[in-house]
């Protein structure tokens, strides 16, 4: 795991630890102790400590002490996630094509992506994905809305760039669809929009998932 670069909140070193279990870093069963994530991450323990907290509600850790075992996360844990995300941001979407304003934001992260994407730098399209979301969730003006869905999206690191490299080539067309619909067109074509990205997005996992499982079974 990478060190933080400053002295992390709970969240930050939630968020690290997050990551290294969704890309495997961290295995199920792996055992995990305060002193040793400190250390690696260049931290004091409370923080440590608290994120294995958080951890452990979000059904990723199990806490025994001052240590803590990786629970993982298996393929259904990964889909639920994000098809209670595609309710949520297709809502926000609809919102944000009946407010009809801070699409400037939204146009600058659409073409940011399409850069990233266009030169197949992964680590830039992950950001520049991600402020395309954002931008949409603000568009929505609800602040409730947009506080869940940060709170999803850093329970579940969007990593699906980096194991589906060819997916960004869909996506992109898709955030063209929903930039349009949300500018102009209905509030229901703009939901839509959203959610066939984001049941997109499952699919390809769920293959990926399901190839990996093949391939393991055969060697």
């Amino acid at each position: 795991m990478k060190q933080a670069s400053l002295l992390p909140a709970r969240d930050q070193v939630a968020e690290i630890l997050r990551k290294a279990i969704f890309t495997g870093e961290l295995q199920r069963g792996q055992e995990l102790t305060q002193e040793k994530i400190a250390e690696e991450l260049g931290t004091s323990r409370m923080p440590v400590r608290e994120a294995f907290q958080i951890l452990e509600r979000e059904g990723i850790l199990t806490i025994q002490k001052r240590r803590a075992i990786v629970k993982g996360l298996t393929i259904e844990d990964i889909v639920d996630h994000l098809e209670i995300r595609a309710m949520l941001e297709g809502e926000a979407a609809a919102r944000a094509n009946l407010r009809g304003n801070g699409f400037e934001d939204l146009k600058l992260a659409l073409e940011n992506s399409e850069k990233a994407a266009l030169s197949m730098d992964m680590f830039s399209y992950v950001s520049a994905n991600e402020a395309f979301h954002r931008a949409i969730w603000a568009a929505s003006g609800s602040s409730r809305l947009e506080n869940f869905l940060n709170y999803l999206w850093n329970g579940l690191p969007p990593h699906l760039p980096m194991l589906l490299p060819k997916q960004m080539k869909s996506s992109i067309s898709e955030h063209q669809n929903i930039v349009t619909a949300i500018c102009t067109g209905t509030p229901d074509e703009a939901r839509a929009a959203m959610i066939n990205h984001l049941k997109r997005s499952i699919d390809d996992l769920i293959k990926h998932h399901k190839d990996i499982d093949s391939k393991e079974k055969t060697t």
